[in-house]
């Protein structure tokens, strides 16, 4: 490392005092021998002029071809455009050269979460803690879908920084379940499901940290894949903490998620979640064909633990475990298998969740080789009194965790954490040694009623308690998950209101085929709007 010794000529910004260095470690309670104060003070100053340099250098982003995927009629929808209020912007993007024509996505309609970028069209990410976010460039995965001929048709919106799993949190108003209006349609990817399951779109990307994906979709009824970890490149998506960030595939039908899957998956050479056996874009498999040869001798372990979580309604998981049991009828072998340390996970996920997310949210994430959404930090921080004021609840129960986290809490803690986190994956791989996949409900219960539109912290807090129970693990562990809807059932405080089932299928990393081959087994087997 070489040495930064101040220059003969200072930046006459150049914010270095003779004080700087003392002050700087008294915030440690440490101090520098006095003799070498002015050295050190010196170096300060050097490293500031370099750092000053470099801040003043031009960002490098991945260049978007505006003139083959033009950006047209980009407008905010209102009234009868957006009955459902699940748009948060409406742009039509598609190939203008004709070189996408017959891709595996010609003729789709897609729409993509509010927090994925696309360059020229302003992003809400559900949030007024900023209102001017335009990014300047693309996400890897809307690339991949103009290429292979999809058409993205707008944003959808998502929960409040997305940090919540009830659809209520979003400053553009919250949106019904597509099955109960009053009901959560889940979250934070809740615009996505909603327009999917509506059929405004065809097919939609969602962000997963906590069952993103997976919670709105087993919500409306559709089917979601949180994919293996960076399978899927994150790049050009707003992050919240990069070892449980995860984008993914949301649509009507196993067969159209597959297809999904296979456009946007495989390495980007940008996103540093993708880890060895990730496959590059040209050996990515053809995961529809893959889906469709059938369950036999296929061997499925229902996870106990996942069957008696805290609050879980117990016709809930009497459903599930109903119909991974009729996979039997197709060849599947089906018994239960215990993962105790299953139910640990949410804690694990709740100091990565807290501490780490901390550091994101306040643009202090470091140490990785991916790319940095630079202009929505811009927007960000610092973070003023008036942001923090507009804030949903999560968000700031989120910062004031973190950081009272780590200026109180061990030093080891985050460590320690991200051990379990190896501790995690090996007891699920341990039975998955033995059963090609695990099942369990995505969502314990029913989606909930949603929350009084006054409603205070404490009641948000009790009307979204046990949401991600048994989805979070799987973001920690970065395993593939999906969620298959099974069935309706009547929600306890209303009679009335018939709420869909989701049974979540698990599998080691890069099974997408095999979770996508039960599902799809299940699918054609069964009309999940009727199964009983």
């Amino acid at each position: 490392m070489s040495s930064t010794l101040a220059p003969s000529t200072l930046s006459p910004n150049n914010p270095i005092t003779p004080s700087s260095v003392t002050d700087t470690l008294a915030k440690l309670g440490l101090a520098a021998p006095e003799k070498d104060v002015a050295d050190y003070t010196s170096l300060l100053t050097g490293i500031w002029e370099i750092w000053n340099k470099v801040d003043g250098m031009d960002d490098y982003v991945p260049a978007v071809d505006t003139k083959r995927f033009p950006r047209e009629g980009v407008h905010f929808p209102q009234g009868d455009e957006n009955k459902a209020n699940a748009w948060a912007w409406k742009a039509r993007v598609k190939d203008a050269s004709g070189k996408a024509k017959g891709g595996i996505l010609d003729g789709k309609t897609v729409c993509l979460k509010d927090n994925v970028a696309l360059k020229g069209v302003p992003c809400l990410l559900g949030t007024n803690v900023i209102k001017d976010w335009t990014p300047n460039t693309d996400a890897t995965v809307v690339t991949r879908i103009l290429e292979a001929g999809g058409e993205i048709t707008g944003k959808a919106v998502c929960e409040n920084l997305s940090l919540w799993g009830v659809s209520c949190s979003s400053s553009t108003g919250r949106m019904d379940n597509v099955h109960a209006p009053g009901f959560s349609a889940g979250g934070s990817s809740s615009g996505t499901a909603v327009l999917v399951a509506r059929g405004d779109v065809d097919l939609g990307i969602g962000g997963d940290q906590g069952g993103s994906i997976r919670l709105p979709s087993c919500c409306n009824g559709i089917v979601g894949l949180k994919p293996t970890t960076g399978l899927v490149p994150y790049t050009g998506i707003a992050s919240l903490e990069p070892v449980i960030d995860h984008a993914g595939p949301m649509t009507r039908t196993v067969l159209d998620n597959a297809l999904l899957l296979q456009a946007i998956a495989g390495a980007d050479g940008i996103d540093d979640r993708q880890q060895a056996g990730c496959p590059f874009p040209s050996d990515v498999p053809d995961y529809p064909s893959l889906a469709k040869q059938g369950v036999k001798g296929v061997k499925i372990g229902i996870l106990s633990e996942g069957l008696d979580r805290p609050l879980a309604d117990k016709r809930v998981s009497e459903l599930v475990v109903k119909a991974a049991e009729a996979l039997r009828e197709l060849g599947a072998e089906v018994e239960e298998v215990s993962v105790p340390f299953h139910k640990e996970a949410p804690d694990v996920w709740a100091v990565i969740g807290r501490m780490s997310a901390t550091t994101s949210l306040l643009g202090k994430n470091c140490g990785r080789r991916q790319l940095c959404l630079n202009d929505l930090t811009d927007k960000m921080v610092p973070l003023k009194q008036e942001q923090l004021d507009v804030m949903f609840a999560s968000g700031v129960n989120t910062i004031v965790n973190g950081l009272w986290g780590w200026d109180n809490l061990p030093p080891t803690l985050v460590g320690k954490a991200t051990n379990l986190v190896r501790k995690l994956r090996d007891s699920y791989y341990a039975a998955l040694d033995k059963y090609d996949v695990l099942v369990l409900p995505t969502l314990p219960f029913l989606a909930p009623k949603l929350p009084a539109e006054n409603a205070s912290v404490a009641e948000l807090m009790i009307n979204s308690a046990g949401v991600s129970l048994n989805t979070s693990a799987f973001n920690l562990t970065g395993m593939p998950a999906l969620s298959l809807p099974v069935g309706f059932l009547s929600h306890p405080q209303d009679e009335s209101a018939r709420l869909p089932v989701g049974m979540q299928i698990v599998g080691k990393f890069y099974a997408e085929p095999t979770i996508y081959r039960v599902a799809y087994a299940w699918e054609q087997a069964n009309d999940w709007k009727t199964f009983a």
